[in-house]
């Protein structure tokens, strides 16, 4: 026991050279899709000034998940405190988390392998615990599946949950491993497991699966043994606690609340997402076994929607496939616990995002701590074959394993040191993505205002088009008016069939914040005379939204925002903007953009004294930087 409390600083130390070195090629990059929402364009960030209140609100103010995922969000706020908007910093630091969590793993994986040992569930032959930790963990580290959750700065919501659920896992394995004596000891212990959760939980929900992990190394390693009856009645209050309360409430909420609202706007209902889930755990699992670059991307909007399950017949081979490694993993899990182990943890793993709720069907980032795993039963099934065999060193295989992920990473790393390349690259390899054009045209967009040159406009346009072309019914809306803000925005021929398609969707269909955030940006340019749109066009569009009968709530004060942001622009109609505006301040006064923009009516409707008066607020609360507004 006393070994596995001792740090081995030489495996450390490799460890985090070898994350720097393969990630190294890709800190020129920038910032990208996510980001530029949770990052650029939050005002919370940019506005604030450096004070309590201003981190306050900063963590508040996260629009990904239920809750809000707060600690990012401080995160943000304080990497644009210390270093602006350049992506090297928010870049490093998401190294840095990267490397912290390796050495995490090599703890968390050392102490399993000692824990079989002891148990003569693990030979280590010529490859003792300590080395075959540290392969795990290697290949783990430089796997290209956890590029992502790297060098996609947004994604440290990925990486800092699984810190603290490594944290979390470490804390019970230390728990379960030497029998805490006396019941406080043991309770505190455990107070701290959830804790750990629960912060987790802070970066991403997905720190909750911190307990179904925990239940894994319950069932597959410690096998419920305990040594008095105590321990196992804390045990089952902990599991009724973290497991079985917070499965309850997800069932109820799920048939009788809105925990499944959301596949009106997906392009596919919730059977074909279970059943098209089955074949996407199959591809997570090709891209960590056998890693090839042209299978990794940021969009995945192009994996094919299951109608059933013979359409495609892939579909019912995946569920027939899982349900074969899982009664494998329970039937060895004798023999080879850490077969079923690796099973088990993988899909655990993806219970949050790749089960019934309606996300996005494919992420990579989303294998992030689940493909470890995979990577524990592939190292170990690999050094129990090359043991059989005398005259085969196991070392140089798993380094060259490791020299080819790593090579595969450091490559697709380089990508992303460079966005137009990165962008053309995804294009490349999923030419029927329209995630990817998309990128592609937004990527050249930027380009186009930094040059003019009418190069970067013709790619950004087509890109756009075939953006549209390929959207998905949820995403057809939004493609359709940025496709015709950007024809606008280069002087091309406007295209009636588009507008009218647009303003028939926005009478009859149901719309949603990402087709707002679309007629913002495209108002925007044509309140700056950058987009040359006649009046009447703009206000048909604000009568057919503002006629939609399934347009409420907020999306519609965010649609009233838009309209007043017009309406500020037309001779004669700014009063109307001002009437419109102090009646969503009324009904919404926490919401800072809207405060902003109140402000800026006022001053344009000459209302200075009152203006003033919020200015003042919103420095006494945010920063002493919101005076400049007033300069």
């Amino acid at each position: 026991m006393a070994r596995e409390l001792v740090v081995n600083w030489r495996y450390t130390i490799l460890l985090v050279i070898a994350v720097i070195l393969v990630y190294l090629p890709g800190l020129p990059g920038g910032f990208i899709y996510d980001d530029y929402v949770n990052i650029l364009q939050n005002e919370f960030i940019s506005n604030s000034g450096f004070s309590i209140a201003g981190a306050w609100e900063t963590m508040k103010s996260g629009i990904a998940g239920p809750l809000g995922r707060p600690l990012p969000m401080l995160s943000f706020y304080l990497g644009f405190k210390l270093s602006g908007f350049s992506p090297l910093g928010y870049k490093l630091f998401n190294i840095t988390v990267h490397a912290v969590n390796a050495v995490l793993v090599f703890i968390v994986v050392r102490r399993i392998l000692y824990f079989l040992g002891r148990h003569d569930k693990f030979s280590g032959g010529r490859l003792g615990p300590e080395l075959t930790a540290f392969w795990v963990t290697l290949l783990w580290a430089v796997h290209p599946i956890n590029l992502t959750s790297v060098l996609y700065v947004v994604q440290r919501m990925t990486s800092m949950a699984a810190t603290f659920t490594l944290i979390g896992i470490y804390i019970y394995q230390r728990i379960r491993e030497t029998q805490l004596p006396g019941s406080w000891k043991m309770a505190g212990g455990l107070g701290l497991v959830i804790l750990a959760g629960l912060i987790s939980a802070m970066y991403k929900e997905t720190g909750l699966l911190l307990f179904l992990y925990l239940l894994v190394f319950e069932c597959f390693l410690y096998r419920w043994q305990v040594t008095s009856g105590r321990v196992r009645q804390y045990l089952n209050i902990f599991y009724a606690l973290t497991v079985a309360l917070p499965f309850c409430a997800a069932v109820y909420l799920s048939v009788f609340g809105d925990l499944l609202a959301g596949y009106d706007t997906r392009p596919f209902d919730l059977q074909q997402r279970v059943l098209t889930e089955s074949r996407v755990i199959w591809f997570y699992i090709s891209q960590i076994l056998l890693p090839q670059a042209h299978l990794f991307s940021l969009y995945h909007d192009d994996f094919i929607v299951s109608a059933g399950l013979w359409e495609p017949l892939t579909t019912l081979l995946s569920i027939i496939g899982i349900i074969f490694i899982v009664s494998a993993g329970i039937k060895y899990a004798g023999r080879f616990p850490w077969l079923g182990f690796g099973i088990a943890f993988f899909l655990c793993g993806h219970a949050l995002e790749s089960t019934i709720f309606p996300l996005i069907l494919v992420f990579e980032h989303r294998n992030y701590l689940p493909s470890l795993g995979l990577v524990v039963i592939l190292v170990l099934s690999l050094r129990m074959l090359l043991n059989l065999s005398k005259n085969i060193n196991s070392n140089p295989v798993f380094a060259i394993i490791s020299l080819l992920f790593a090579s595969v990473t450091a490559s697709m790393a380089y990508d992303w040191s460079n966005i137009p390349l990165l962008a053309e690259r995804m294009v490349q390899r999923h030419p029927a993505s329209s995630g990817a054009h998309y990128e592609l045209g937004y990527t050249y967009m930027k380009l186009y205002e930094a040059e003019r040159n009418p190069v970067f406009a013709g790619v950004s346009l087509q890109a756009f088009r075939d953006a549209y072309l390929l959207a998905d019914r949820s995403r057809k809306l939004e493609r359709a008016i940025v496709l015709y803000h950007m024809t606008v925005l280069y002087g091309k021929p406007r295209d009636q069939a588009l507008l009218d398609e647009i303003l028939n969707a926005f009478r009859n269909r149901k719309v949603v914040a990402d087709d707002m955030k679309a007629l913002l940006r495209f108002i925007n340019c044509r309140n700056e005379a950058i987009c040359n749109t006649d009046d009447s066009t703009c206000q048909e569009i604000f009568t057919n939204l503002l006629d939609n009968p399934g347009l409420q709530g907020s999306l519609r004060d965010d649609v009233l925002y838009i309209y007043a942001t017009y309406l500020v622009t037309v001779p004669g109609r700014e009063e109307k903007a001002l009437v419109i505006m102090r009646d969503i301040v009324a009904r919404n006064p926490e919401n800072l953009a809207y405060k902003v923009k109140l402000i800026s009516v006022l001053l344009t409707n000459e209302y200075r004294a009152e203006a003033y008066k919020m200015m003042d607020e919103l420095t006494q609360r945010y920063g002493t930087e919101w005076k400049i507004i007033r300069k």
